[in-house]
């Protein structure tokens, strides 16, 4: 038997998950992307060395306090999370973007797709409750589901598109933490999805510092893009209920999400990139 938990995450800053090496291109350091997409994604295999490592500091600092207080005293970080030659109780599977912000003339306005509203929300439900049908067949068009009227062509970024009203104006509830700034939301195509993620993401200048001058190494000038601030993204981890031991091992987890907000995931944490603030299933509930 096993635990499905998803969770949604907020970046707070540019993420940074090299995809390993340059290549020719707009952009010499790139990021992970999904091969069957091109859409930028973070790998389980990121998230899972991230908690464990920070997963290991709790567990750390649980052992100093008295037996009475201790609260994670029977797990063990290998059992949980595995080994060498051993699998763990915890499966992490990649995170997506479910919502991109996208500037435009009426602001920013966060894109996703059908499918990743079907499979992270169920069902998408307005604000009485009442289910929102979405269309079967989902064309080249800005399908308005938050704060987007359809008086005016919208552009996002360098394209402009229609924008299609359905459901009689209904708008779409989203998670409450997410109300603050998630303000417009539109529905696209996959393909317009994956070209815009990608035309959107935010790409940076930087050089390398010769470390006996201290100054900008010559000819070392170069870029690397990531995953823009304020994506909002979901992904799962499923706990195997096999184990008798595992009462403790969802609240150790979800103990690391500080850790995420405060110091981050991915690469270039010195220059102000990954962290990630994480809202818990019971912080997610729509309204």
């Amino acid at each position: 038997m096993n635990n499905n938990k998803k969770y949604f995450g907020i970046t707070l800053d540019p993420v940074h998950i090299g995809a390993g090496g340059y290549r020719l291109g707009a952009v010499d350091n790139t990021i992970v992307r999904e091969p069957a997409t091109d859409v930028p994604k973070i790998p389980g295999t990121s998230l899972a060395g991230v908690i464990r490592a920070f997963a290991d500091i709790i567990k750390k600092e649980d052992d100093k306090e008295d037996d009475t207080k201790k609260k994670f005293k029977n797990i063990d970080i290998e059992t949980v999370f595995g080994s060498d030659n051993r699998q763990g109780i915890l499966r992490f599977y990649d995170a997506q973007i479910i919502f991109f912000p996208v500037s435009s003339i009426k602001g920013t306005v966060w894109i996703t797709t059908k499918d990743l509203l079907e499979y992270w929300f169920s069902e998408v439900m307005d604000s009485n409750g009442e289910k929102i049908k979405i269309p079967e067949k989902v064309e080249d068009k800005a399908y308005a589901l938050k704060g987007i009227d359809n008086s005016k062509p919208l552009n996002l970024g360098w394209l402009l598109l229609d924008v299609e009203q359905f459901n009689h104006r209904k708008e779409i509830t989203i998670p409450s933490k997410m109300k603050e700034f998630l303000k417009k939301i539109v529905m696209v195509s996959d393909k317009l999805f994956s070209h815009l993620v990608n035309d959107n993401l935010e790409v940076r200048t930087s050089v390398k510092i010769d470390k006996d001058t201290g100054t900008a190494a010559e000819g070392a000038l170069f870029t690397y893009e990531a995953i823009s601030r304020g994506t909002v993204l979901g992904f799962e981890i499923n706990i195997d209920c096999r184990n008798d031991n595992n009462s403790n091992i969802e609240p150790l987890v979800e103990n690391t999400f500080t850790y995420l907000e405060l110091i981050g995931i991915g690469g270039l944490g010195t220059r102000g990139f990954g962290r990630v603030k994480i809202l818990k299933q019971n912080d997610s509930q729509q309204s």
